[in-house]
């Protein structure tokens, strides 16, 4: 695989994560947060991985099964892409979206107040002059 950069991983995961937000009809969101600064985490060996977070708070009156099958089924077709249906931390569930280069996205919904979650990690890329606690 060839190698990437810190802007284009980043660049990669923020489409993805916006393309998602984009899904939510705009009468049912009430806010909407994207991180676009975060410190690096560890990866293999010397990389590392930049880590991105997704929010939407919404209105009732969105049908969270079928808004995580409308996830699942828009990337499950994409070359590259995996969709599965898995669980979060209290059991509910969640669908994990990854790319065969790393990228990685889960998608929950969160109650009180009721949210729509996205939690994501970029691939892997080299990036010797991170110093600990820097965002980027």
């Amino acid at each position: 695989m060839p190698s990437i950069s810190l802007e284009s991983a980043k660049s990669k995961l923020l489409a993805a994560q916006h393309e998602i937000i984009e899904m939510v009809p705009g009468e049912l969101a009430i806010s909407v947060f994207e991180s676009d600064t975060s410190s690096l985490m560890s990866c293999r060996g010397e990389q590392k991985k930049w880590v991105g977070t997704g929010q939407v708070q919404l209105r009732p009156g969105l049908d969270r099964d079928d808004f995580l099958d409308g996830v699942k089924a828009s990337f499950s077709d994409r070359s590259g892409w995996s969709a599965k249906d898995s669980k979060d931390n209290e059991g509910k569930r969640r669908v994990d979206l990854l790319h065969e280069d790393g990228t990685h996205l889960l998608v929950s919904f969160w109650d009180g107040p009721e949210s729509l979650q996205i939690g994501s990690f970029s691939a892997c890329f080299d990036f010797p002059e991170y110093e600990y606690g820097e965002e980027y």
